[in-house]
């Protein structure tokens, strides 16, 4: 996990240092929604999605048709699954450290790629099944860190309004449990934010 944050945090700051020669830069507060789902190999375990959320800032600097953002966000992450034994409700707080290449085809429209970092602060489990239910913290039945490919698009409004679309792809098995089937995050997101330097 040091070693993951370590890299964010260089990689923030070798931005930072860039968009000092930027043409355009943005720093802002930006918030929305987010519906997570876990992506498991074991077939007779289903998962469903359950609405979240995320609040944090961004710094962007725009080079022509290209700007680079990076954000620091504070994710809530849901889910629902049932198996063969009950139903499961977990719940859980990441930080989460997207880092987005945008590409401005026309205007303010920008088709976004880019990794994100995330690291758990806090997992509970609920679990319901004939013999009642048992609540218990799972921080540590997942690994600390995770890491995704964000992908999407949106629009950047000349008066600072920022409307984000994204699509998150996780590629680290995040269930830390021994023989614990893999399980790989999924999440949709809906973000409004505000340009402060409009």
């Amino acid at each position: 996990m040091k070693n993951v944050l370590r890299s964010a945090l260089i990689g923030i700051l070798v931005i930072i240092g860039n968009n000092v020669f930027a043409q355009e830069t943005a720093f802002g507060l930006k918030a929305g929604v987010n519906v997570t789902s876990l992506k498991l190999d074991d077939p007779e375990a289903s998962y469903n999605s359950r609405t979240g959320y995320h609040a944090g800032f961004f710094l962007r600097g725009r080079f022509n048709k290209i700007g680079i953002q990076p954000e620091v966000l504070l994710f809530t992450q849901r889910g629902e699954g049932t198996f063969a034994l009950g139903k499961v409700e977990e719940s859980f707080t990441y930080l989460s450290i997207p880092v987005i290449v945008k590409f401005y085809p026309i205007g303010g429209l920008n088709l976004q790629a880019g990794p994100q970092f995330g690291f758990l602060l806090d997992g509970e489990r609920k679990f319901e099944s004939a013999f009642g239910t048992v609540k218990d913290d799972i921080k540590d039945h997942y690994k600390e860190s995770d890491v995704s490919i964000s992908l999407g698009a949106g629009y950047d409004f000349g008066f600072g309004l920022g409307l984000d679309f994204r699509y998150n792809i996780g590629v680290k098995d995040i269930n830390n449990e021994t023989n614990g089937d893999p399980a790989k995050s999924r999440i949709f997101l809906v973000s409004l934010g505000w340009n402060f330097l409009k």
